[in-house]
């Protein structure tokens, strides 16, 4: 009795694929519009092995895949793409849940409410930036980890001399220490009298290296045609500085257009609170935790900079402070002064102060 191979085609049809990423593995779940097909382990995962399943099983398909964002990045997102599959990354907080898949949790059930949402349309894929952006937001936050390790390494050697008894009031309140301030903790530990603190210091001067060649490194890109107008336009408003424009431009992007509503940009950049309506009922909250906190603490800093150049925000902050704490009104300051910002590159015009009557 001979065999009859038949040959299946789905051309025209759309093949949903959802991603569990792990470090080491995947877990697949593949499903077509009004089915779920199958659920497997892909050990080890790649985007390679997953295109040439997908075209040894659904030849001639549409593919259409997502994945949570997490610890892999990008990088999966832009593989797949470049093998033709059309790919999508979800923020894990938005793809639907149910109460059941929230407390058995596994694997093999967050694959399947991906590819749900996928097929449903359900979720809202999150921004991806290019190559060039990811690379300059890494350094960005790298200099940003240096600096934390500094202040880590700064408040060691303070609780070091205080357990000897050791005071300098100097040091006690001071961000930043001077040569002076560096020669004194020197002679506390020169001749092998304190080998602790001789390595403490080293480890110092090790980070304050590392910091400034790493800023010499972004003002360089800073003057580069990528960045060099948005630079200057951004540095043209009230509180903002080189540091603080490099964080914006590498965490939000150079194109703000993509904010349909101010609104949208807000929440991006966590300066949304959480609302509470029911019926007549309202009820406004703290701010979200939701949006990106680089971009908070950076623009609340910036914000109580900018009172001291810019006296119509000045004024703002104390209308403000007669209804409300000085902690909310600050933020109403970081959304006028976002605002400003978000003006200022989307008309590619310099920033001018207000000027009073």
């Amino acid at each position: 009795m001979s065999t009859q191979i038949r040959e299946i085609s789905f051309r025209g049809h759309q093949i949903f694929v959802g991603l569990d990423v792990h470090k080491n593995s995947w877990q697949v779940s593949i499903a077509l519009k009004e089915v779920i097909q199958k659920t497997f382990h892909m050990s080890p995962g790649s985007p390679q092995e997953l295109k040439a399943y997908l075209n040894r099983h659904y030849p001639d398909g549409t593919y259409h895949c997502a994945y949570e964002s997490g610890f892999c990045g990008f990088w999966i997102q832009e593989a797949l793409t470049r093998l033709g599959i059309t790919t999508w990354v979800y923020h894990a907080i938005d793809i639907p849940t149910s109460n059941k898949e929230k407390r058995q949790k596994t694997d093999k059930r967050d694959s399947l409410k991906i590819v749900k949402a996928l097929r449903q349309g359900d979720c809202e894929p999150i921004y991806v930036p290019d190559k060039d952006q990811q690379k300059m937001r890494s350094l960005v936050r790298q200099r940003a980890s240096i600096v934390k390790d500094r202040q880590r390494i700064m408040h060691r050697i303070k609780s070091h001399l205080s357990y000897y008894g050791i005071k300098c009031e100097a040091l006690e309140w001071r961000q930043e220490w001077s040569g002076k301030h560096m020669e004194w903790l020197k002679r506390q530990a020169e001749g092998g009298q304190d080998q602790a603190l001789d390595w403490m210091l080293r480890e110092l001067a090790l980070m304050r290296n590392m910091e400034k060649e790493i800023l010499q490194q972004l003002r360089q890109i800073s003057k580069t045609s990528t960045y060099k107008s948005a630079v200057d336009l951004l540095l043209s408003v009230p509180g903002v500085g080189l540091k603080s424009a490099l964080v914006i431009l590498t965490e939000i992007g150079l194109d703000f257009n993509r904010f349909s509503k101010f609104d949208r940009l807000c929440a991006y950049c966590g300066l949304m609170p959480d609302t509470k309506s029911s019926g007549e009922t309202q009820r406004v909250g703290d701010l979200t935790h939701r949006g990106n906190r680089r971009l908070r603490c950076i623009l609340i800093e910036c914000a109580w900079a900018a009172m001291k150049g810019d006296p119509e925000l000045a004024l703002c902050y104390n209308e403000y402070k007669k209804r409300m704490t000085g902690q909310k009104a600050i933020i109403k300051i970081a959304r006028k002064l976002l605002n400003r910002i978000r003006r200022v590159l989307n008309k590619k015009e310099i920033y001018t102060l207000v000027q009073a009557q």
